[in-house]
């Protein structure tokens, strides 16, 4: 059943499919910039390009993300990140990412460029770049509302958006501390619509993380994810990950009045790698689905060939 069918239902279901509509078109205003990811500790350049070949091996990442379970034609995202380490420092991420939401999709291609300085023998400072287009579209002319001459609701969009962003990072065995400004170039479909054109514009996100060890089996991490992003609140995410043997991983999350996650990584050869999280949302949709599911597979190419 389609959100167009569920929209000429019962008072209760528009309420609903009210709520959901507000947040996706808050979340459309900035998709071009920001994917939401319950297990972005392990592909942090999808993030921040300075993380680009970090790893020092060609890395093949395949992430599914299936949001708000039960909710029909929820949001859908596909990734396809492959990252490759360069002689010199240089590292190069290429990211094709593909988003369903509603009568919204979204198609992202971006090329990270990125370059490691050492600055010690334990410490590095990292530099990047994301260079991206988007291309989405959707019928969100067709949707009916209670609001008379909506700017957002005027017309159809189909459309294709550059832009880039730039990061940065420092990379100590015991921690790590990262920043980057993502989408530059604010996109002028939205220039003109009430509540955005006298907000910051500036799409940024800051981080970083500390190394715990335990014993020589266990390391517990901390870290800590900030967005700032136009047309949304300030979004800050808690994490708590242990690791065990430097092969598998738990970890706890909480995202600031909107979530709860658990996610794990599995080591499962010397090549691959599975990942799994969910998502229970304490927010106000949280009675209206049963969660989101998010699917990864880590592969190091370089002991395969």
């Amino acid at each position: 059943m389609g959100i167009l069918k569920l929209l000429k239902k019962d008072v209760m279901n528009i309420k609903i499919l009210g709520t959901l509509l507000l947040l996706i078109i808050s979340a459309e205003v900035v998709a071009q910039n920001t994917v939401n990811y319950n297990l972005y500790n392990y592909s942090l350049n999808l993030i921040n390009p300075a993380f680009a070949g970090r790893e020092r091996n060609t890395q093949l990442l395949i992430n599914s993300r299936m949001q708000w379970t039960g909710v029909p034609d929820a949001p859908r995202t596909n990734t396809f990140a492959l990252t490759i380490p360069f002689k010199n420092n240089l590292g190069i991420g290429l990211n094709v990412i593909s988003d369903k939401i509603f009568v919204f999709n979204q198609t992202q291609v971006s090329l990270d460029i990125s370059y490691q300085l050492q600055l010690s023998d334990e410490q590095q400072l990292l530099f990047g770049i994301k260079a991206q287009g988007n291309i989405y579209s959707g019928a969100i002319d067709q949707i009916k509302i209670a609001t008379q001459n909506d700017a957002f609701f005027a017309e159809a969009v189909n459309k294709f958006s550059p832009n880039f962003s730039v990061g940065a990072a420092i990379v100590h065995e015991d921690y790590t501390l990262h920043a980057v400004i993502k989408g530059v170039l604010f996109d002028n479909r939205y220039k003109d619509m009430q509540g955005l054109k006298k907000k910051n514009r500036l799409d940024i996100a800051f981080g970083g993380l500390y190394n715990l060890p335990i014993n020589d089996r266990f390391t517990l991490v901390p870290s800590i994810l900030v967005n700032i992003a136009p047309g949304a609140p300030l979004a800050f995410d808690l994490n708590n990950t242990l690791k065990i043997n430097d092969k598998h991983q738990v970890g706890l999350s909480y995202s600031w009045n909107n979530s709860l996650q658990l996610n794990g990584l599995i080591g499962i050869s010397k090549w691959l790698k599975m990942g799994y999280g969910y998502t229970h949302y304490t927010n106000e949709i949280s009675s209206y689905q049963s969660g989101s599911h998010e699917l990864m597979l880590l592969c190091n190419m370089d002991t395969i060939f």
